[in-house]
């Protein structure tokens, strides 16, 4: 089957997150924390997508994005969200990104 390329929104400002090579069972907390980016620029993500192996294979809308509190990843960032119910970038390719 060939992959879909995916075309985004203008109005949308992704981030993609690589979570892996294999989908596990809580995708949400593997998306969602720990990540070594700039603070302003993921507050202006509008969606974050969860891609594994260059694959969109869910989609959030983050609500606040914020530096973890966890001292094992100091200085890491994490975001409070929920899944994009109508997203349509599910099952779409962001390998050319």
């Amino acid at each position: 089957m060939a992959e879909v390329e995916l075309f985004p929104d203008p109005n949308d400002r992704l981030m993609c997150v690589k979570i892996g090579k294999v989908k596990r069972k809580d995708l949400y907390e593997m998306t969602r924390k720990y990540w070594k980016v700039n603070l302003i620029r993921a507050r202006r993500a509008t969606h974050v997508l969860a891609v594994i192996n260059g694959v969109v294979e869910d989609v959030y809308i983050p609500k606040e994005w914020r530096y973890t509190e966890d001292p094992t990843y100091k200085g890491r960032c994490e975001f409070d969200g929920v899944e994009d119910e109508q997203t349509t970038y599910i099952g779409k390719s962001v390998k050319s990104f």
